[in-house]
């Protein structure tokens, strides 16, 4: 899958045969606030030419470093709703039971649905039917 993006927090990744967008969060800690949004601004623009309605988004968070503190909720808020909307079909592959909650929480927060496994087979094969099933 060609990349399209790659720092030290977040490989993007685009198939566009597949219809599949894959970001991939490293486990690589941020320094500050400030670096969450340049960062994840970085991930949209490089998302800003994929036509999102046509593509579905696996993001791979199992790498991520744990992190729920109030000002970072509140910063990733906007960002992550910002990098996830718009698709046909959102998946989330988490690492721990607690990181599934997380996400969970964050999709009543940020109103985008996403599936949550922790088996990558499972996210992919949803995501392979999703065009008949999502659009």
């Amino acid at each position: 899958m060609p990349e399209v993006l790659r720092n030290a927090h977040f490989t993007v990744a685009v198939d566009p045969m597949a219809r599949l967008v894959r970001v991939t969060r490293t486990a690589e800690p941020f320094d500050s606030l400030e670096q969450i949004e340049r960062e994840c601004m970085a991930v949209t623009a490089a998302l800003a030419p994929v036509d999102r309605s046509a593509m579905s988004l696996l993001l791979d968070i199992r790498a991520a470093p744990g992190r729920n503190d109030p000002k970072f909720e509140e910063a990733t808020l906007r960002l992550r709703t910002a990098a996830v909307r718009g698709f046909g079909c959102v998946a989330v592959l988490v690492g721990t039971p607690a990181g599934a909650l997380q996400v969970r929480r964050h999709s009543r927060e940020d109103g985008v649905d996403r599936i949550i496994s922790d088996s990558e087979d499972e996210l992919l094969a949803y995501l392979a039917a999703a065009p008949s099933r999502h659009r």
